[in-house]
């Protein structure tokens, strides 16, 4: 108890020491302007819940004091942007647990320049959660918007119940050049280390992602282009079986104007997947080839796109085709952006998939709803079916509070091949208050209810509420 109410008295201190330096935040420009900006946000949480570790039958109840620190730098100027961002949670924990004291520690580094005939685009990663602490709604990838964005499907570990430290460092970069030639070339890499420490569950394990891209594109007529595609990708892990496997390819595409409204897009190529890993005690070298490809045909429409493609895609484990209809329409006050179609796994069922997304907008409200659902193989290559829905809502309630709701939904399900996976859902429901104290400061409150299900585990549930104080600000050095 002792250390619980020093990291409080840690937390009210920081509190008054932001609150105390209100006449540095210049009323002038914003962080959207151009020029070196600060900023500083704190975020003091307390909380109460039921079952923290959300085990079946109850866990143990807790009650929780988070501080929320966090810092921002970003220095625009005409061609190029420099961004960091380091943040981090003091937490106080009754009854103590194993979570960390100093955790969700995250640092980014960034930097974006545009010349007059290439981009440039690098990025590099730092993380540090507790493994029974990370929220699977909450993963912190990449706006799409970003040139770094990857796809970032959900795996195993997402899911995984234990107790031990993850760590990850990564880095991302991206080269364009000949943005207004004939021929132009685009190279990107990434390498991903992820770790942990003090856990049990075998399923978590220490691994290493290196891949990398080249491009090289060539522009034939104003209505045709062709391009080279080589990937490879190189994943190692401290599993059981000390995995090991590199993949390659090369693809040749083309890109044809049919008409003013119709666009064909094709791509055929070759990929090999070698795998060592060690089964029984010997080491043992795989190999799967064959042949990949795309085929896609975009309309465009007075209002939207429609569209289909049809994808072959090789894993360790064998092939998979996946045929997509795909539809977006503008609508007066939002978005609909919907695909329809199926996938044939690896043991060649065919099994649903697709996605929705909806935005609709109105005075003083906002609703948002997406969902998709997916085939794809992990890096343990296991064949997963993955679905994810959310739902939002926003009332304004006046200039000063406003209510949200929101509810999230994921499940993890075998796809066919590959070793035995638990189907396992996980779900939350969240109802908040908030209210504009100053301009700087802000108070919100509100419940969460929370779901896990697994497969010859069992379900459990927990329900917490929660008080939050919390202020960001902006100053120019």
């Amino acid at each position: 108890m002792r250390r619980t109410y020093a990291l409080i008295g840690t937390g009210a201190l920081s509190v008054l020491a932001l609150g105390a330096v209100p006449v540095l935040a210049q009323q002038g420009d914003g962080p959207e302007a151009g020029g070196p900006v600060l900023t500083f946000g704190i975020s003091s949480t307390l909380s109460a819940t039921d079952n923290y570790d959300l085990r079946p039958g109850g866990g143990d109840s807790a009650d929780l004091f988070d501080n929320r620190l966090s810092f921002g730098y970003r220095n625009r100027r005409p061609n190029d942007t420099l961004s960091l961002d380091l943040s981090g949670v003091l937490r106080a924990v009754e009854p103590p647990t194993s979570s960390n004291t100093f955790d969700n520690r995250n640092a980014r580094l960034g930097y974006q320049r545009q010349g007059v005939n290439s981009t440039l685009n690098f990025g590099a990663n730092y993380s540090f959660s507790s493994v029974e602490a990370r929220d699977p709604f909450d993963r912190g990838r990449l706006s799409e918007d970003d040139p770094l964005f990857e796809e970032d499907p959900l795996d195993e570990t997402d899911f995984t119940q234990d107790r031990g430290d993850q760590q990850e460092i990564g880095a991302q970069f991206r080269l364009e050049t000949g943005l207004n030639d004939l021929l132009g070339v685009i190279l990107t890499a990434r390498y991903r280390d992820r770790g942990y420490e003090n856990t049990t569950d075998p399923d978590l394990f220490d691994s290493e992602t290196l891949s990398l891209s080249g491009t090289t594109r060539f522009t034939l007529s104003p209505i045709t282009e062709a391009r080279v595609v080589l990937n490879y990708r190189d994943y190692s892990a401290e599993d059981d079986s000390r995995t090991d496997r590199q993949t390659s390819s090369v693809n040749l595409g083309l890109t044809q104007a049919l008409s003013q409204v119709d666009t064909l897009d094709l791509s055929l190529g070759f990929q090999r997947i070698e795998t060592d890993e060690t089964l029984s005690g010997l080491r043992r070298f795989d190999t799967e080839e064959g042949v990949i490809g795309r085929i896609g045909l975009t309309r465009e429409l007075t209002r939207g796109t429609i569209g289909t493609t049809f994808n072959l895609d090789r894993s360790e484990n064998g092939r998979t085709a996946t045929l997509l209809f795909n539809r977006t329409l503008p609508l007066p006050r939002g978005a609909i952006a919907l695909s329809l179609g199926a996938t044939s796994d690896v043991s060649d069922t065919i099994r649903p998939v697709g996605s929705l997304d909806f935005t609709h907008e109105i005075l003083r409200s906002t609703l948002t709803a997406s969902i998709e659902r997916q085939v794809t193989t992990s890096d343990r290559s296991n064949e997963l079916r993955t679905t994810r829905a959310s739902v939002g809502y926003d009332y304004e309630i006046n200039s000063l509070s406003g209510i949200g709701v929101s509810a999230n939904f994921a499940e993890l399900a075998r796809a066919g091949g590959g070793p035995q996976v638990n189907d396992t859902i996980r779900a939350d429901l969240r109802a908040t208050y908030r209210r504009d104290l100053t301009r700087d400061w802000q108070l919100s409150t509100g419940y969460e209810y929370r779901i896990r299900d697994e497969d010859s585990v069992g379900e459990a549930t927990s329900n917490r509420v929660f008080l939050t104080l919390q202020r960001s600000f902006s100053v120019r050095p």
